[in-house]
């Protein structure tokens, strides 16, 4: 892969996590709904979850979208935390999500599990971490 498309990568995903963990802190309503999500799916410690994923999605965001040139060693530890987080969204909401489609066979299952989008972030984190190792 070039560098201007990793750059692309990156960039892209990084603004997505610091966008999205600054309104899950900042706004009354997005952080509500975090919490109604993260208590619906029985996710442990939600006290503390309330916080600390919103401020690795925006943490770990800001340094993607700044992990150019001598920055660039942050970028694998970056998405890696927000792989992690990903695949905990996948498995704790989005198989539930996916259930609610009712998808009529395996291909269409996983034509919805691709359809998620943490999944499809977790593909670009993925090709990210790849690039830097």
């Amino acid at each position: 892969m070039n560098i201007s498309s990793l750059i692309l990568l990156q960039s892209v995903a990084g603004a997505f996590f610091a966008i999205s963990g600054y309104h899950k802190l900042a706004n009354k309503e997005r952080h509500a709904a975090l919490v109604s999500t993260l208590e619906s799916d029985h996710v442990p410690l939600v006290r503390m979850n309330q916080w600390f994923v919103p401020a690795v999605e925006m943490s770990a965001g800001i340094a993607l979208t700044m992990a150019y040139g001598p920055a660039a060693i942050v970028a694998p530890l970056a998405a890696a935390l927000l792989l992690a987080i990903c695949v905990v969204a996948t498995c704790v909401d989005g198989f539930k999500r996916i259930a609610e489609y009712q998808p009529i066979d395996k291909a269409d299952w996983l034509d919805d599990l691709l359809y998620l989008p943490e999944v499809l972030l977790a593909v670009i984190l993925v090709v990210i971490v790849a690039e830097h190792i």
